[in-house]
């Protein structure tokens, strides 16, 4: 399995917390989680992946 691949630990934290938003935004998760830009865009590569509304 590729490292893009797997499942960030974070995305279900990242799910919840996103849910109190009108939209998701690297930057939102950035600030929060104190990740960088890229970890936050495949968190929400992931999301959007797996047809998850937020």
């Amino acid at each position: 399995m590729e490292k893009d691949n797997i499942e960030d630990p974070l995305l279900p934290e990242v799910f919840d917390y996103l849910n109190k938003f009108d939209f998701p935004l690297a930057q939102i998760i950035q600030r929060k989680f104190k990740i960088g830009f890229s970890r936050a865009e495949k968190i929400l590569k992931q999301i959007e992946s797996k047809n998850i509304k937020i």
